[in-house]
C-alpha cells in the first residue's frame, strides 16, 4: 500500500466507532503531543480526545475530496472536506480539514488537525 492510501485509510479509521471508542486504537493513530483546533475554534490535545471520543454515541461524518502532500519522508498532510453531525437532531457542520501525519518508526500518527467551518458543499454520492 502506498503512503497516500495508507494515510487516507488511517484518517478514515479515526472516524469509526471501532477506533473512537478504543483508547488503545486511538493511541496507535494519535501522537502523544497531538494538538487540534476544531471547527468550533476549541483547542485541545490527546487527553481531551481520550475523554470525549469514547462517549460519543450518534456522531457521524462524511469525508471526501482528499488532497495528499508528502512534505518529507516522515511528514505528510491530508486536506479534505467533511460533513459532521453530532446527533440526529443536529443539522450538521460542513468543514475543510487538514491533518499532519508523522512517521514514528514503522507507524504513522496524526500530530495536528484543524477543522474550519465552510459553506455547505455538494456531498459525493
Amino acid at each position: 500500500m502506498n503512503i497516500e492510501t495508507l494515510i487516507i485509510e488511517l484518517e478514515k479509521s479515526l472516524l469509526t466507532f471501532e477506533v473512537r471508542h478504543s483508547e488503545t486504537e486511538l493511541r496507535k493513530r494519535i501522537a502523544p503531543d497531538f494538538k487540534e483546533i476544531g471547527a468550533s475554534g476549541a483547542y485541545f490535545g490527546l487527553e481531551n480526545i481520550l475523554e470525549r471520543l469514547p462517549t460519543e454515541q450518534t456522531w457521524s461524518a462524511i469525508v471526501q475530496d482528499f488532497e495528499f502532500t508528502q512534505h518529507s519522508d516522515d511528514i505528510c498532510q491530508l486536506i479534505f472536506k467533511a460533513f459532521i453531525k453530532g446527533n440526529d437532531a443536529d443539522e450538521g457542520t460542513y468543514s475543510l480539514r487538514s491533518s499532519l501525519w508523522q512517521r514514528f518508526g514503522d507507524e504513522w500518527k496524526v500530530i495536528f488537525h484543524q477543522g474550519t467551518k465552510v459553506e455547505p458543499f455538494e456531498l459525493s454520492p
